[in-house]
């Protein structure tokens, strides 16, 4: 069984402080992407906010349930190099975005959009689809922020829609992952949502990657993704 070190390591170093802020109510704002606080030379708080959670509790097991998952299946199908550098680059197109718009907030949601953005352009359609799923949950909470019942009906909708992709993966044609992903990524940025900028970043990544150091897996591989 694959063992994926890199996820293990990135979710303690998460998973600690961002628990720990539950005892701790200072703890965020110490650590959060402020962007007046950055602009005045605490520079830090772009890398700190990445592991605490300005979702409460719920937000913060969904991160860290997220990290849990995308991060083994991205660990096993694109190897731990490659991790790294899709995990570091939405992280920095999100924080970059975050201090240019001037948005506060944190949470590890724009790292894990790279990882969704390599897995998106993975040859197997587990990989596909549950980069796809994800560009859509990261969309997926807007309505339900805005409040009302209605707001979280179509949250569920939209998740739910999203789990199809998983779901029926192997009955549905291998360039709708992309798509979806694609139209997700376009509308986020269109809202100048964060993970929308963290989206493009991934997979702006994950092509960068991918032709500068295009994988050669042996034949025998027991990890070599299903291709489709």
């Amino acid at each position: 069984m694959y063992k994926p070190y890199v996820t293990a390591v990135v979710f303690l170093l998460t998973a600690v402080p961002s628990l720990l802020q539950i005892a701790v109510p200072g703890l965020e704002p110490a650590l959060m992407r402020d962007p007046a606080a950055i602009a005045g030379g605490e520079w830090w708080r772009l890398v700190t906010s990445l592991v605490v959670q300005d979702g409460g509790l719920f937000g913060t097991l969904i991160n860290l349930a997220f990290l849990a998952v995308l991060g083994y299946v991205a660990e096993r199908a694109l190897r731990p190099a490659r991790w790294l550098m899709l995990y570091l680059g939405g992280a920095a197109a999100g924080e970059a975005a975050g201090y240019l718009l001037g948005q506060p907030g944190a949470g590890n949601s724009v790292a894990l959009c790279g990882l969704a953005g390599g897995l998106v352009l993975a040859s197997g359609r587990l990989e596909r689809s549950l980069g796809a799923f994800y560009a859509v949950i990261s969309g997926a909470w807007l309505p339900a922020a805005t409040g009302g019942t209605w707001g979280l009906i179509v949250t569920l909708v939209l998740a739910a829609a999203g789990f199809q992709l998983v779901v029926h993966r192997e009955r549905l044609p291998g360039w709708l992952p992309v798509t979806v992903y694609g139209v997700a990524t376009v509308v986020l940025v269109a809202l100048r949502d964060l993970h929308g900028f963290a989206l493009l970043g991934g997979i702006i990544v994950g092509w960068i990657v991918n032709a500068a150091f295009p994988r050669r897996t042996p034949a025998g591989d027991p990890l070599r993704p299903a291709t489709g």
